[in-house]
């Protein structure tokens, strides 16, 4: 991965051009939208990549306080220049060359594996002192209908799913993914991609795990902590293939989680100095790829939208249930589920629960 000190700008926005707006959240300040690209193939055709991207404000940053500290402090080194992001819309959201400048002073390019690129992005900037981003951003391209779906607003409505229903509908439907669904998580086992960006790896292929950032954290932002374990075990696609003879995998993650948390970030716990209940651990059913991760989230960090009743699942709770004998494959499981993704198709393919 390319940290964010060692690119100053990049072009992998170059060309895009805005065609809707998927979803936004006035309250995360965060927006999908879809757009494309125009490339020439070998053979001198004209052809359009859909893309989405993903584009979250960032948080107030430490340098913002600084200058609240100070009121004689001015706001603005010599030379740097304000730029006014326009308004985005169809037809002028094309952003090449000059124009791309006009909406972003900067772009910094995090990294990327796969279909998806990580960017930072400044509305203004100066050479002397750039301080911190105002924009993250997530780039799918090329752009699947799954992707273009899954961040499209939609109507979302609880489903509890039996063992009848993962037995029979969402089982086979998860086997059947190709490997290169998720060719992006072997790159990251693999090290073929953030290998530089690993905090823990226990390489055993069956209880091993590695831990990596989530590139949606500005990794400076310890009450925003969010990093990921991935197992190296890839037959374990979700919580439902979990048995007793994991639970011994799940709590290192959790030790080493917090460990991680601790000692790299200083993230404390319930007493100074020890890092005893610093990081809030849990899986997502359904998750957003079929491999098992972890999420971990600074204990303090309640607002992310992933951490929420309807999809996030302890993982104290789950190791609970496995010591208690639970076999996950005879479990109900509710969880919210948006009309327009694959699952509900398959789940309900006349669109209708009740049949």
């Amino acid at each position: 991965m390319v940290s964010a000190s060692s690119s100053t700008s990049s072009g992998v926005l170059d060309g895009f051009k805005l065609v809707r707006i998927l979803d936004q959240d006035p309250k995360h300040k965060s927006a999908n939208l879809l757009g494309e690209f125009a490339s020439t193939a070998n053979d001198g055709s004209a052809s359009i990549d859909q893309a989405v991207l993903i584009l979250e404000k960032t948080h107030f940053s430490e340098q913002f306080y600084r200058q609240l500290e100070d009121p004689n402090r001015a706001p603005t080194s010599d030379g740097e220049r304000t730029i006014k992001a326009p308004k985005l819309d169809a037809e002028a959201a094309v952003l090449d060359g000059t124009e791309r400048d006009a909406v972003f002073a900067a772009v910094s390019n995090l990294g990327q594996n796969d279909v998806y690129t990580w960017l930072l992005a400044w509305l203004q900037r100066s050479a002397s002192d750039p301080g911190d981003a105002d924009v993250k951003m997530t780039l799918i391209r090329p752009a699947t209908q799954t992707h273009i779906d899954k961040y499209s607003a939609q109507r979302r409505v609880m489903v509890y799913e039996t063992p009848e229903m993962y037995a029979r509908k969402v089982q086979p439907w998860i086997a059947s993914f190709p490997p290169s669904r998720i060719q992006w998580v072997y790159n990251i086992l693999e090290h073929k991609k953030e290998a530089d960006s690993i905090l823990f790896e226990h390489p055993d292929t069956e209880s091993g795990f590695i831990i990596v950032p989530d590139l949606k954290w500005d990794q400076k932002t310890t009450s925003s902590l969010y990093i990921q374990a991935i197992v190296h075990n890839r037959e374990l696609t979700s919580l439902r293939d979990l048995t007793k003879d994991h639970i011994g995998m799940l709590q290192n993650i959790k030790d080493q989680a917090s460990r991680v948390a601790f000692e790299r970030y200083g993230l404390a716990g319930v007493q100074e100095g020890k890092p005893d209940g610093n990081v809030r651990c849990f899986l997502h059913y359904h998750p957003s790829y079929y491999h098992l991760h972890v999420h971990i989230l600074a204990a303090s960090f309640t607002s992310h939208p992933g951490a929420v009743v309807g999809q996030a699942h302890l993982l104290d709770d789950v190791m609970d249930l496995l010591r208690l004998g639970v076999d996950m494959k005879q479990r109900t499981l509710g969880y919210s589920l948006g009309t327009n993704s694959k699952l509900w198709s398959v789940l309900y393919p006349d669109g209708n629960p009740s049949t």
